[in-house]
Order: structure tokens, then C-alpha cells, then sequence
């Protein structure tokens, strides 16, 4: 795709996008809704970029690949897209026309809360050079609503603080809700026989509802764009018995338990509550993506007979807990790597811990 623009059409774009989604001129935006302008036009050419580039490698016959990973450490986003796509001398001189600096706009967005350390840093760079250099990737994460958390020093000591980064950086974000898929906990697994056909049900289980956002992600120049697929937990039901009788807070609790998988990144695990929300927050991540990867798969091809031959997943597993249940399924696929990081750190949980 031809990702250049004239300065012409550049302003127009940026005062289409603030009069359409802010009602407000160029003379009346401020510096927020100039960098939420500029992050729509770009997000939205790199989605035209994305059906492109896709289109290019199926005919071709590529490959996809899949990285899974707790935690992406993208950084900020509108900078880093702008200069691959070539694009930031052209939005600068279109600014420079409103009164607006470009270097004062990157500093409206916030860091993604999506990762932490070198862990997250990795996957974001394999995202980017996936895209350069023209392979067809896509990653899964989950949404974390509060990052990880920001640090405050008070009377001396540090204080974790929430990171409120979604109002700066939604606009990254392109909800996906048509390909939304729902994750069983607990429950019991009963397996069948009917015909000569082995089948896996879980019955009584708490389901939760696992919705997507992507994010795209920019190759240098341009070459492809990967899309880095973020996962939200969000009830799919309510207690309406316990509604309708004034228990409020009871009618909620099953709400607040499901969304409080993506809330946070790393939760403290230094007690049985915060073991059981990591690996609920990994079987979650695992359950969603496999299933958005099969769904794909078996939409374009009917059949899992090729699934080797199309597709090749890579787990990036966390060395703070396993990952059982990615692990099974590894074990029984030769479309599967990983790269382990840590494994001496590696920690046992009890059984009663990983009842999910």
C-alpha cells in the first residue's frame, strides 16, 4: 500500500477527523484531540495496509504465524508508526500550519500498559520485524486495563499506583466483538463416544466472555503490518434472582470476578488469591487464542488436516508461572514452539490451585 500523503491532504484529513469525532475546528482543538486525529488517520490506513498486505501473503501461500505472550511492551505508538510509514515530515509541516508541534503531541500519549521488562520488550520487537520483513504475524495478549502500575515514593517508601493508560492509548484500538469467544472455568469435562467419534464438552461451567481489540503495528517502510490482538474479559451473564431481590452487590459479584482477569498486569502473587489469578489469566489468554487461531483456520481450509502447513504458533511463556494448559497442547502439535526464559525460576503450584 502507498502510505504517502501530500500536505494538502494531510490537513484535510486531520480537520475531517476533529470535526467528525470532536466537533471542534483546527483554531478550537487542543494538543489531546490533535494527537487522537493524527492516531485515527494512521490507524486507519495501516488497517487498509493490513487487508492488503494479507491478501498478498495468502495468494502467495504464506505462512501465518501466531506469538503468544503475557505482556507486549510496545512503548508509544504514533511516533514509532509515523517514522515507518515515512510519514512524520509530512505531518509536521501540515501542523505547522495549525500552530501545533508534532514533539509536543507525542507527549500526550501514554505508554501502553502491556508489558513490563524484557519479556514484553521481545515480543513487541518480533511484532516489528514480522511486519519489515514481510511475514504475516499476529499476537495475543490480554487488555489490562491498569498497566502494570506506576511507582510513587511516599514518606520514603514505594507506592504502586493503578496506570490509567486507556484514555490516551484506546485509540490504538479497534474493537473486534464479531469475533468475540467465550472461555469455560470449573465446570466438569465430560468426553463422549458416538459413532466412532471421540467429543470433549465441559458441563456446568462459569463462562467468560473474551473480547478483542487489535492493535496494528507498522513494519519499516511500510513493507507489512502485523496485528497484535488483545484480549478483555467481560461477564456474559447476571445474577437477575439476586437483581431483582436488592442484593446488588451479589447480582455483580460474578461480573467483577471475570473482568478483574484483565485488569491488571502481574498481580501480586505473593498469596493463594493472586496464584490463582495468574494461571486463570493465562488459561484465558490460551482458551481464547487457540480458538480464535482454530476458527480462522477452519473458516478459510474446513478441515484441521493442514493445519501444520499454514500456521505456526510461537508461546513466549512468563517465567513466573507455567503454562499448563498451552503446554498440553503443545505437546500434541508439530505447528507449535516456544522459547523459555527463566526456566529454573519456574514455580509448582498446588493442585488445588490450577482446578480452574
Amino acid at each position: 500500500m502507498d502510505y504517502s500523503l501530500t500536505k494538502k491532504a494531510a490537513e484535510e484529513q486531520i480537520t475531517a477527523k476533529l470535526s467528525h469525532f470532536f466537533g471542534v475546528t483546527p483554531e478550537e482543538a487542543n494538543y489531546e484531540q490533535f494527537y487522537k486525529a493524527i492516531a485515527m488517520i494512521t490507524r486507519d490506513m495501516l488497517r487498509q495496509g493490513r487487508h492488503e498486505f494479507e491478501k498478498r501473503c495468502e495468494e502467495s501461500g504464506s505462512k501465518r504465524v501466531y506469538y503468544l505472550c503475557m505482556e507486549f511492551l510496545m512503548g508509544r505508538s504514533l511516533k514509532n508508526t509515523l517514522y515507518n510509514l515515512n510519514l512524520i515530515p509530512v505531518m509536521e509541516a501540515a501542523l505547522k500550519d495549525f500552530g501545533i508541534k508534532l514533539d509536543k503531541l507525542y507527549d500526550c500519549e501514554p505508554d501502553a500498559g502491556l508489558g513490563n521488562g524484557g519479556l514484553g520488550r521481545l515480543a513487541a520487537c518480533y511484532l516489528d520485524a514480522l511486519a519489515t520483513d514481510g511475514y504475516l504475524g499476529m499476537g495475543y495478549s490480554i487488555l489490562y486495563e491498569y498497566g502494570i502500575f506506576k511507582q510513587k515514593l511516599v514518606d520514603g517508601w514505594q507506592t504502586e499506583m493503578p496506570d490509567f493508560w486507556l484514555p490516551g492509548g484506546e485509540v490504538w484500538l479497534v474493537a473486534r466483538e464479531e469475533k468475540s469467544v467465550d472461555v469455560s472455568f470449573e465446570g466438569n469435562v465430560v468426553d463422549r463416544w458416538e459413532d466412532g467419534y471421540h467429543s470433549v464438552d465441559i458441563e456446568n461451567a462459569k463462562k467468560v466472555h473474551a473480547v478483542p481489540y487489535d492493535m496494528m503495528v507498522a513494519g519499516k517502510d511500510g513493507k507489512g503490518v502485523s496485528v497484535l490482538r488483545l484480549w478483555s474479559a467481560k461477564s456474559s451473564e447476571i445474577d437477575m434472582n439476586s437483581f431483582n431481590q436488592g442484593d446488588y452487590l451479589r447480582a455483580m459479584e460474578q461480573n467483577a470476578m471475570a473482568e478483574v482477569i484483565s485488569k491488571v498486569l502481574y498481580p501480586a502473587d505473593n498469596h493463594p488469591e493472586g496464584k490463582s489469578l495468574r494461571l486463570r489469566q493465562q488459561y484465558f489468554l490460551v482458551s481464547a487464542s487457540v480458538q480464535d487461531i482454530i476458527n480462522r483456520h477452519l473458516r478459510k481450509y474446513g478441515s484441521l488436516d493442514n493445519l501444520c502447513d499454514k500456521m505456526a504458533i510461537h508461546i513466549n511463556p512468563t517465567r513466573l508461572s507455567p503454562y499448563p494448559s498451552l503446554c498440553a497442547y503443545c505437546s500434541t502439535s508439530a505447528a507449535t514452539a516456544g522459547t523459555m526464559h527463566g526456566l529454573l525460576s519456574l514455580r509448582c503450584l498446588p493442585t488445588r490451585t490450577t482446578r480452574l
